[in-house]
């Protein structure tokens, strides 16, 4: 929704068609270092997420640098994830869940091998001394479907995706993985705020606009300029409200070192987490 919302605005900002051609695989990659080997002249762009930076990290195949091989053009902000259990799980709180957890081998559901999902219940799991079992999913939709029928203890996924199901207390969510609170959310409290360490402060989550290494300074500023009036209008912001997209929008340098900083965060992590995707 997002990626579409921003085309159209860009057509109309930029008086030409913009439109979205969907490459997916290899957690994104595919579509990601087509962009990275596409002409300098800012008619191939991209949007993607802070994926752009995890999945070369837990990858054997490297297509791309996330920070080299792209000119970062803004972000929008950053997404927000929630940590659920289905409503029939005996935990409310994430202090009953833990001890509910241990000394049991409960399966987490994630959207993929790799991912922020996988990675931070991992580290739940590591920091609490449980031996819970990654169990990926190829999307958010099927591991939807087993935390509604009760198949697995708990699964993290995007705010957009969980919220009508927080809201109609068909699961319950216990954490957010957010730096603060989320708008109207407020029952949910952040891992911080429980007392989890600075790991669990995660800062990344971008959603990102690039397009490929070393475009012209005038190209690239127009873009920005674009981006920044798009992202401003009401319309956008609508959106990306509704898809719960936090933080401050940034453009070109602080846009590039968001990426930067995210890239280095995300590396130290899925390392000491020893986490690979062959």
């Amino acid at each position: 929704m997002l990626s579409r919302s921003l085309a159209q605005t860009l057509s109309l900002e930029l008086g030409q068609t913009v439109f979205v051609d969907n490459r997916a695989g290899a957690g994104g990659m595919i579509g990601s270092a087509e962009v990275a080997r596409a002409a300098a002249d800012g008619h191939t762009l991209l949007f993607n997420t802070s994926s752009l930076v995890q999945a070369p990290a837990v990858s054997v195949q490297k297509l791309y640098d996330p920070v080299a091989d792209f000119t970062t053009i803004g972000s929008l902000g950053r997404t927000v994830m929630p940590f659920i259990v289905p409503k029939e799980s005996p935990a409310s709180t994430m202090q009953e869940f833990v001890e509910y957890a241990r000394g049991r081998r409960l399966a987490f559901g994630t959207f993929g091998a790799g991912t922020t999902s996988h990675a931070f219940q991992q580290l739940l799991s590591d920091h609490n001394k449980l031996e819970m079992v990654h169990v990926p999913y190829k999307g958010e939709a099927l591991m939807l479907n087993d935390i509604l029928s009760n198949q697995i203890a708990c699964a993290m996924g995007t705010m957009s995706t969980l919220a009508p199901q927080i809201d109609a207390r068909s699961v319950k969510a216990l954490a957010v993985l957010s730096p603060d609170e989320v708008e109207g959310y407020s029952q949910i409290p952040t891992f911080k705020k429980l007392g989890y360490p600075v790991e669990f402060d995660w800062r990344g989550g971008f959603i990102g606009f690039f397009g490929p290494p070393k475009l012209p300074a005038d190209v690239a500023t127009k873009l920005e300029n674009a981006f920044t009036r798009v992202i401003s209008a009401p319309a956008m912001q609508a959106v990306m409200k509704q898809n719960f997209v936090v933080g401050k929008p940034t453009v070109g340098r602080d846009a590039a070192a968001e990426v930067a900083a995210t890239n280095t965060a995300w590396n130290n992590l899925v390392n000491k987490l020893r986490i690979a995707v062959n």
